[in-house]
């Protein structure tokens, strides 16, 4: 994905240097693809500054998880921990039973490291790729959100339903107001989704598990008493 991210950001207009640089100071992921979309349609700063700061709203989240599980830190190294939040680090940190800031660290760098050395290859082979490969990296913001989206709607009705009605919305306020579709439909959608989408759903095993630890302790509790 860092690949693709760099041929759309060349494609947009960005220099090498400000393409890797994002990748280093911003490192967003879908976020980054989306702004070298946006800049490639001529999209105003404001527009991208407050699409990317809807789609990458969920790191707040993200963060608070992660910093509610680890040992106390001190605040240079959790702002440096927090940079490094990304989806897939975040699941898997999530699922282990490990609470230090140094395995995340560790877990999340690597996977910040590759982002970025993926956007350097992706500068530097980008002119001798062929044409028809080069255009290829166009569909990889749909590809990635295609792959974060096809578990939740897989295992929720409602979440599909209501990844529909954001995406025909998008469709339908691109003609009234243009680049701002995305971060409407997007804000749109999530407030739907608050009153519709049921979290144990989503939740899954992991939900179902934690009741289970619960049921245990108050079990466990009773038995004491």
């Amino acid at each position: 994905m860092g690949i693709g991210y760099a041929a759309l950001a060349i494609k947009a207009g960005l220099t090498p240097f400000q393409t890797v640089i994002m990748s280093v100071l911003i490192y967003a992921g879908a976020g980054q693809i989306m702004v070298a979309t946006m800049l490639a349609q001529g999209a105003t700063m404001l527009a991208i500054v407050l699409s990317s700061f809807v789609v990458n709203l969920r790191y707040f989240v993200m963060n608070t998880v992660i910093f509610n599980k680890v040992e106390k830190t001190p605040l240079p190294l959790r702002i440096f921990a927090s940079h490094l939040a990304v989806d897939e680090s975040f699941a898997m940190f999530s699922l282990m039973e490990e609470n230090s800031i140094w395995t995340y660290i560790g877990l999340a760098g690597i996977a910040w490291l590759s982002w970025i050395f993926g956007a350097i290859i992706g500068v530097l082979i980008l002119n001798i790729l062929p044409i028809i490969v080069a255009n290829s990296f166009n569909i990889s913001l749909y590809a990635l959100f295609v792959a974060l989206l096809v578990q939740a709607v897989k295992d929720s009705k409602e979440s599909a339903i209501l990844v529909v009605i954001t995406a025909i919305l998008n469709l339908i306020l691109q003609f009234f107001i243009g680049n701002w579709s995305l971060i409407v439909a997007t804000l749109v959608g999530a407030i739907i989704g608050i009153y519709v989408v049921d979290d144990e759903t989503i939740l899954g095993d992991s939900f179902k598990k934690d009741d289970n630890a619960d049921n245990l302790v108050d079990s466990k509790s009773k038995e004491v008493q």
